[in-house]
């Protein structure tokens, strides 16, 4: 046997096992479809594979096409890229492209979360259980949307930061290449941008204050005060990148004006604040008391990566990110990773538990890893494959989106000004339009305050529901079955024309 691969083979310990199996894990989850809970089927998909259909039939549009309530609204399509992508993967090979994809994604940010974790000082094993803890946290924002690109892009930038404090002489300039790509992808390139930022003016003050450098992490080369000015120059030239989009300067504001939507914040699930009485909740609160537990302990140990003032910020800044808005989890896992990494072995290394040194396994040891990961490797193609079958995939989306009530109107032609569930809009916008355009979808930026305010009125049930579809000229209602309007529109004059598990029609008149 070549001494190359007699290498590889005693490389395969307990520890390089446990790792393997981390990614698969996150992989075949990730990539699971068979549970009508997954993130995956989110109703957003369906709108952006509308529109980057539109886009390759005609062009990036600036106001809205897709409803009857928003026509005329100046539209910024900041995720045109990622929409038009998006539409020629499914059109490459359907849904299960999006999948795969989107699980190979989470799971190679998570490899770089793993990573920056290892560098604050943990030991693999610990490293991959707080990992796996922060993919717990941020599960529910893994679904095939330009969101989870933010995720990949977050992660490895911190990646390169963090490479190039090792190794300053790295081409950073890239980084403006890679702006301008993701600005065209997602306008979250701007949380890039104040990372990048805030790495900034952590390796400024450990430059400025000579103390600091005692408590850099041990092997980290410190930057100069020539490299630091290299980082200041990239931040305001980052974020000039979004003028390099086809909305120009609009996609600069656009995240502020999302930021200050009081419907936004107020209505959308994905913008509420972590519930800590869900799993997900409760593993960022682990998080958390791991950051305090470090922290506490850095005053009984050296040389640890809790006490960088660098890592500090990143973790401090993305926390209270992730604490206002459950969508920017995955964000702090990404940017906090080696903060996170440095608290835990910071409260290791105080309560007396260091990394051990594993000896070199055994030929026999080896072998058993190599089975045991073959095994596994073959459970988990066998769960993700049999997911990712058209069927499967079919009868998913057939329990969550009016698939049935979208193909009745398309053959009966019922009246096409609507009023449509919330949750209904973005599969509406993929199959009915242009025959109904819809009443409302997740684009709420478009919308703005007044519509979404109408759309509440009629599904709360307000006293002026039937005043609100007046003025819409709704002669057409897309609802689910436990709809509190189904208790007063019979005796106001609808019929109800459809019904299925999922939905109900009900035509005026």
């Amino acid at each position: 046997m070549p001494d190359a691969a007699r290498r590889e083979r005693r490389g395969l310990d307990v520890q390089t096992l446990l790792f393997l199996v981390f990614a698969g894990v996150i992989f075949a989850f990730v990539a699971r479809v068979g549970d009508p809970t997954h993130p995956f089927l989110d109703t957003d998909l369906w709108w952006h594979l509308a529109n980057g259909r539109y886009i390759l039939a005609h062009g990036i549009p600036s106001q809205d096409v897709y409803s009857h309530t928003a026509v005329g609204h100046a539209w910024v399509v900041h995720e045109w890229l990622s929409d038009v992508g998006f539409y020629l993967l499914y059109q490459l090979g359907g849904l299960r492209v999006l999948v795969l994809l989107t699980a190979a994604a989470v799971t190679a940010a998570m490899i770089l979360v793993y990573r920056s974790l290892r560098q604050g000082g943990l030991g693999n094993a610990t490293a991959v259980l707080l990992a796996m803890v922060l993919f717990i946290a941020s599960v529910p924002s893994f679904g095939a949307r330009p969101q989870v690109i933010n995720f990949l892009l977050t992660a490895v930038l911190i990646a390169i930061l963090l490479r190039y404090r090792r190794s300053p002489t790295t081409r950073i300039w890239w980084l403006l290449a890679g702006f301008v790509v993701w600005a065209n992808l997602h306008s979250g390139y701007l949380v890039g941008v104040g990372l990048l930022a805030v790495f900034t003016l952590g390796e400024a003050l450990q430059t400025a204050l000579p103390r600091m450098a005692a408590l850099r992490q041990e092997g980290v080369g410190a930057l100069t005060r020539a490299d630091v000015r290299r980082l200041w120059a990239l931040v305001p030239l980052g974020f000039m990148a979004g003028i390099l989009t086809p909305a120009t300067y609009r996609t600069l504001f656009f995240a502020v004006g999302t930021l200050s939507s009081s419907s936004i914040q107020s209505f959308i699930t994905e913008w509420f604040s972590p519930d800590f009485h869900q799993v997900q909740g409760k593993a960022l609160l682990v998080c958390i008391l791991v950051l305090v537990a470090g922290l506490l302990a850095t005053r009984r140990t050296a040389g640890l990566a809790a006490s960088d003032p660098t890592f500090v910020l990143l973790g401090i800044s993305t926390l209270a990110l992730a604490l206002t808005s459950q969508r920017h989890v995955p964000i702090f896992a990404a940017a906090a990773a080696p903060l996170l990494g440095g608290a835990a072995s910071g409260a290791l290394a105080a309560s007396g538990i260091g990394p051990r040194r594993l000896r070199r396994p055994t030929p026999g040891i080896v072998r058993a890893n190599a089975i045991i990961l073959l095994v596994i490797t073959a459970v988990a193609l066998v769960y993700v494959f049999n997911n990712l079958r058209t069927s499967v995939i079919d009868s998913v989306v057939r329990t969550v989106e009016p698939v049935a009530a979208t193909d009745w109107m398309l053959s009966n032609h019922p009246p096409a000004r609507i009023f449509n569930n919330y949750g209904f809009g973005g599969w509406l916008v993929w199959k009915a339009y242009p025959q109904y355009p819809v009443f409302i979808d997740g684009r709420i930026e478009v919308y703005g305050d007044q519509v979404f305010g109408d759309y509440l009125s009629v599904e709360g049930l307000s006293e002026n529901w039937e005043q609100v579809l007046e003025k819409h000229q709704v002669r057409t209602l897309v609802i689910t079955p436990g709809d509190r309007l189904i208790l007063v529109l019979p005796q106001n004059g609808w019929k109800l024309v459809h019904s299925d598990p999922v939905s109900r029609v009900y035509v005026h008149g």
